[in-house]
């Protein structure tokens, strides 16, 4: 059998099936860390039973005896600060624009939003493509004149009839 301290309160008030009961007594006679555990226990259980039983004293006050609206009422004043001042910014601020588009909040405070042309999205989005296809043809084009300008040296090399090591 294993280690009882899982079952030490079980086997202390002998709540454990017999045949369990039975073993764990074996047990516990055979193996000192469980008489230990088994000590420590009966001594904690010992001392919570001579403790006197005490009343808490008259001037705790507990937090869950008051109503929930008096709990409540205290954050009264925050947020009606806090109210007054959105609403003071958003007079100062003048007229607000919201707009959702394209996945993106646009927000602007005293001016119109421009409308957006649905077809200017899709302008917007080829261009994007085809700057990212400018850009690989411009790369392209670097490598390529590197290649012609070491292509040419070795030719020039070759032709003054000096000649470059294999693998260069």
């Amino acid at each position: 059998m294993s280690h009882i301290t899982e079952k030490l309160a079980e086997f202390i008030f002998e709540e454990l099936p017999p045949p369990e009961m039975a073993e764990a007594r074996r047990h516990v006679a055979e193996c000192a860390y469980c008489r230990e555990q088994l000590a420590r226990f009966e001594q904690t259980l010992a001392m919570l039973k001579a403790a006197p039983d005490l009343e808490p004293p008259r001037d705790i006050v507990f937090e869950f005896d008051k109503p929930v609206m008096t709990r409540l009422w205290r954050w009264f004043p925050a947020v009606a600060a806090l109210a007054a001042i959105l609403l003071v910014t958003i007079a100062l601020a003048g007229r607000v624009h919201i707009q959702w588009r394209d996945s993106q909040v646009t927000i602007a405070f005293g001016q119109n939003i421009p409308a957006v042309d649905p077809n200017q999205a899709a302008l917007t989005a080829e261009i994007q493509r085809l700057q990212g296809h400018l850009a690989y043809l411009e790369d392209r084009q670097q490598r390529v004149e590197s290649d012609t300008m070491a292509t040419v040296s070795q030719i020039q090399l070759l032709a003054r009839g000096q000649r470059t090591p294999p693998g260069d």
